[in-house]
């Protein structure tokens, strides 16, 4: 444990370094930020702890073959965290990444054409990722209304 706990608000500040056998700020486990010339705006992304820390329970997760779903207010950066962790660490020989983004025209067919689309046929109608590699599946925003099937007046039930 760290000398002085009441440094920190709780041990969520904290990372446990197994190789050291230390605790460690957030902000300590990764390199110094710097912003790169002639980048823009729009392509900044300053990690704080809670990014970090995320993206390090996210990519633990991910690499032990667990689901994860990432929940949070709108505006957090949840989307920008998981797609850059996916292109820096899960986008190489050994995993297949599929990134879909739902929207309340998004229908069942569709999203089963972009999995199949990405992924190789095995045997009949079976299919996954290529040999030896691993399937991520990012979907963005679950959050969709349901599209409505009725027409200009809604079934009873929903009045009231």
């Amino acid at each position: 444990m760290p000398n002085r706990l009441q440094d920190y608000n709780s041990l969520f500040d904290l990372y446990f370094n197994k190789e050291t056998m230390t605790w460690v700020n957030w902000m300590n486990t990764i390199p110094p930020y710097e912003v790169q010339a002639g980048g823009s705006f729009a392509e900044l992304i300053i990690p704080i702890a809670d990014s970090i820390r995320v993206s390090k329970v996210f990519n633990t997760l991910i690499t032990a073959g667990r689901h994860v779903l990432l929940v949070g207010p709108t505006g957090t950066g949840k989307s920008i965290m998981i797609s850059n962790e996916l292109r820096n660490n899960f986008d190489n020989e050994n995993y297949t990444n599929i990134n879909l983004s739902f929207s309340a025209q998004t229908s069942s067919n569709q999203t089963q054409r972009i999995i199949d689309g990405n992924m190789e046929k095995k045997r009949k109608q079976v299919y996954g990722p290529a040999m030896n590699k691993t399937g991520i599946i990012f979907v963005d925003d679950l959050n969709m209304p349901e599209k409505q099937t009725w027409g200009a007046q809604p079934p009873i039930e929903l009045l009231r």
